[in-house]
């Protein structure tokens, strides 16, 4: 069942509720009709009529058509009074005289005002019904009743021209729902055909599928995802240029370098400045190898639960201000931090402050200041660096977030790229901003992450 197409199965789905619907119709029919006779039959009748003698007229057919269309079909009705006397006198030898008897027997017994009754003798099987009236303060009985055999005729009849207008009509529904489960399916099917396409890479197309309904809805993610996809190759090609941009330089320097020693030529004028900047090179490259690699770490860490431990914020920044900032002494580093708890990573957490601290300091003048603390509501920790540099481009101050977009003196263009991806780990924000005669950073993490 799980390899049959959606066309199939909606079209079995439809078929089937009609055909149930077909089979239960079927089956109650002849109960529905045969109810429908004996509320007929217990209906009041006329009185039968009388000519101009007064003397009642026999009992004839039902003005009109034949009922139901049936010919040999008829409720016939008369009167019984308490001797015994019939009207009309002709009922007597229309029926058998062994049903008359049994009426009459039953109409002196009955207590309620009407009740139906069946007569079985033989092959011969009638419903009767009997209604107990009063006439002149004497009691009248007025009998109508059915020849099963008449009953079953019609209900076959009826019951077979039942059958084939509503199998017409069945068949018509499955050719419907054929035409609608096609019409369902379609939207689904050109989605398909347009996820295989993306699956191989052709992604260039885009998916147009106008509907308001669930499909369309679909349609509209798969577009979504089509044009994330689209703009995700085109950063991977834009990383992987810069990439290949970046190591080239630092190996071309080692290389030539290395062939110029080797043909006893030092670019340094001597042996030990020219190993120091193959060594310098080397750094630089083992620095952005690791940077890449982190950042490849930070993808895989997005998409798994991360290991939570309490990381107290106030001391993890006071380790690294004591182990970053004496690389620059002329820089004067002010602390303002509260005491922060958070549940996270705290080698993930250290990176991040590592490079927000090291690119403040890389443009630093004379002044740097750091602080922590919790919003006014106590719904967000909020993390600022503030360096008295020079301002930053506004053009620029959005795009130092992409991956190798380097400010003046940057080196890589990774740093606040990972600062971003970590921050974004935590459900927080980051804002790069000029103020103040220079240019700060804002780290803002939900109350969800503290302790």
């Amino acid at each position: 069942m799980k390899k049959i197409s959606l066309t199939v199965k909606m079209w079995l789905a439809l078929s089937l509720v009609s055909l149930l619907v077909y089979v239960i119709v079927i089956l109650i029919m002849p109960f529905l009709v045969r109810n429908f006779f004996t509320v007929t039959m217990m209906e009041p009748h006329v009185p039968p009529k009388k000519n101009a003698r007064g003397e009642a007229l026999p009992p004839g057919p039902p003005p009109g058509p034949p009922v139901l269309g049936s010919r040999d079909f008829r409720i016939r009705d008369f009167i019984v009074l308490e001797d015994g006397t019939t009207i009309p006198e002709q009922a007597k030898q229309m029926f058998s005289s062994s049903l008359i008897q049994e009426i009459m027997q039953n109409a002196v017994s009955q207590q309620t005002s009407i009740q139906l009754y069946e007569y079985n003798r033989g092959q011969e099987t009638v419903r009767y019904v009997i209604r107990k009236e009063q006439a002149y303060g004497r009691p009248l009985y007025q009998v109508a009743l059915i020849r099963k055999s008449e009953e079953d005729r019609f209900i076959k009849s009826l019951l077979l021209n039942f059958m084939v207008f509503t199998g017409i009509a069945l068949i018509i529904s499955w050719f419907a729902s054929l035409f609608i489960a096609r019409y369902l399916t379609q939207p689904l099917i050109q989605m398909e055909r347009h996820v295989k396409r993306i699956a191989n890479r052709n992604w260039h197309e885009p998916l147009d599928v106008k509907r308001g309904d669930e499909i369309g809805r679909l349609a509209r993610s798969i577009e979504i995802m089509r044009r994330q996809l689209v703009r995700q190759d085109e950063m991977q090609q834009s990383m992987l240029q810069n990439i290949s941009h970046e190591l080239k330089t630092p190996v071309m320097v080692i290389r030539s370098y290395a062939q110029a020693i080797q043909d006893g030529v030092y670019p340094k004028g001597d042996l030990a400045g020219s190993i120091q900047v193959i060594d310098e090179e080397g750094a630089r490259l083992e620095k952005l190898v690791k940077q890449l690699l982190y950042l490849t770490r930070l993808d895989y860490l997005a998409t798994r639960e991360q290991v939570q431990k309490k990381v107290k914020l106030d001391r993890l920044i006071e380790n690294i201000v004591q182990r970053l900032c004496p690389q620059r002494p002329e820089i004067s580093c002010q602390l303002d931090l509260q005491p922060v708890s958070i549940s996270g990573d705290e080698e993930v957490l250290r990176v991040m402050i590592e490079n927000l601290l090291e690119n403040h300091l890389r443009y630093a003048v004379s002044r740097l200041e750091i602080s922590l603390g919790l919003s006014d509501e106590k719904t967000e920790i909020v993390l600022s660096f503030w360096n008295d540099g020079s301002r930053i481009e506004p053009h620029i101050l959005d795009q130092l977030f992409q991956p190798f977009h380097k400010g003046r003196e940057g080196k890589f263009g990774l740093g606040l790229t990972i600062v971003q991806r970590i921050v974004k780990m935590y459900r927080g924000e980051i804002n790069l901003k000029n103020e103040r005669g220079g240019v700060s950073s804002t780290v803002k993490i939900p109350s969800r992450g503290i302790d």
